[in-house]
C-alpha cells in the first residue's frame, strides 16, 4: 500500500513509470525482502499516497523461495 512506501524512513530514491519491476527492501538491510510490479508512477504513489503502489511479485518464504532452499 502506498502509505507504507510514503511513511517515515521509506525512500523512493528513483522517478519510475508504472510496470516496473522493482525491489523492496527493509530499512537497514542489504537485501530484498520482495521484488514487485510498480502500479502507479513513484510520482504518483507519492502525490496520491493511497492504493496499490507495488504488487508482490516474489517474496521471502514463497513457494519460489522455498524450492530454492529444499534443492
Amino acid at each position: 500500500m502506498c502509505p507504507g512506501l510514503t511513511s517515515k524512513g521509506a525512500r523512493m530514491d528513483e522517478d519510475l513509470p508504472a510496470d516496473t519491476i522493482v525491489g523492496v527492501f527493509a530499512e537497514g538491510k542489504e537485501h530484498a525482502l520482495a521484488i514487485g510490479l510498480t502500479k502507479m508512477s513513484t510520482e504518483d504513489i507519492k502525490k496520491i499516497n493511497k492504493n496499490i503502489g507495488v504488487e508482490n511479485v516474489h517474496y521471502l518464504n514463497d513457494p519460489l523461495w522455498k524450492s530454492f532452499i529444499e534443492a
